[in-house]
C-alpha cells in the first residue's frame, strides 16, 4: 500500500453512507409497526352506562317479553363508544363468553348465515363478550372473534358483566332479541341450531 493511502473504513464518505443507510431500516422498522394497535394490544372489558330497568332472569314464560329492554352505551373492540336505544331498529343481542365451549360452536353458524346473506337487512345482530377470564381457555376473546372472522360489531362488557345481568343472562350462550321500538321480542339461553336462531332474528322484525 502506498505510504499516505487511508484504509476503506476511515473514509468519511463511507460512513456518511452507512449512516444513511442505518437511518433508513429505522425508518422501515418503525413505519412497519405503525399499524394500529394489534390484537393482543385490545381491550377486552370496558366501562358501560344503561338506562331503564335492568330485565328479570329468563323463565319460562319469559317475563321480559314486551318490556322495554335497556339502553346499552358501550365501547365496541375497535375502540369506539357507541350507543344504542330505541331508535327505529331491530336487533339481536348475543352474549358470549370466550371460554364457553357451547359460545365456540355457536359463532360459526352466526358468522356462516351472516356470510350466506340469509339474515334480514333490517335487523342488525350485536355481539357482546362478556364473563371475560384472563386465567380460562380460548383469551384474549379479542383474538377468538377475530379469528372467527365475526363481521358485525362486538361491544364489551364492563369487568362485572353489568351488561349480561341487566339483561337477565341465565347461561351461554345468551340472546335477546329486541323489536325496532326498543321491546324484547324474544330471548334464549343455550345452542340454537341455524333455523331456531333464524326464527329469533324473525321475533324481532314482529
Amino acid at each position: 500500500m502506498a505510504q499516505g493511502s487511508k484504509k476503506v473504513w476511515e473514509s468519511p464518505l463511507l460512513w456518511i453512507v452507512a449512516l444513511i443507510a442505518v437511518a433508513g431500516i429505522g425508518t422501515v422498522l418503525l413505519s412497519s409497526r405503525d399499524d394500529g394497535p394489534a390484537v393482543s394490544d385490545r381491550l377486552e372489558t370496558s366501562t358501560v352506562a344503561l338506562a331503564g330497568s335492568d330485565l328479570a332472569l329468563l323463565a319460562s314464560p319469559d317475563p321480559a317479553i314486551g318490556l322495554p329492554a335497556p339502553t346499552i352505551t358501550a365501547t365496541t373492540l375497535d375502540g369506539d363508544r357507541v350507543s344504542f336505544s330505541a331508535d327505529g331498529t331491530a336487533r339481536v343481542y348475543g352474549f358470549f363468553a370466550h371460554w364457553c365451549p357451547h359460545c365456540q360452536r355457536e359463532i360459526p353458524k352466526v358468522v356462516e348465515l351472516m356470510g350466506a346473506g340469509a339474515l334480514p337487512a333490517d335487523v342488525e345482530v350485536v355481539a357482546i363478550s362478556t364473563s371475560v377470564d384472563a386465567s380460562a381457555a380460548n383469551y384474549p376473546p379479542s383474538s377468538w372473534f377475530a379469528r372467527e372472522r365475526w363481521p358485525a360489531i362486538v361491544l364489551l362488557d364492563s369487568e362485572s358483566g353489568e351488561l349480561a345481568r341487566a339483561y337477565g343472562l341465565t347461561g351461554f350462550p345468551f340472546w335477546v332479541a329486541v323489536d325496532a321500538e326498543g321491546n324484547v321480542a324474544a330471548r334464549a339461553a343455550g345452542e340454537l341450531d341455524q333455523n331456531d336462531f333464524l326464527a329469533l332474528v324473525e321475533s324481532a322484525r314482529s
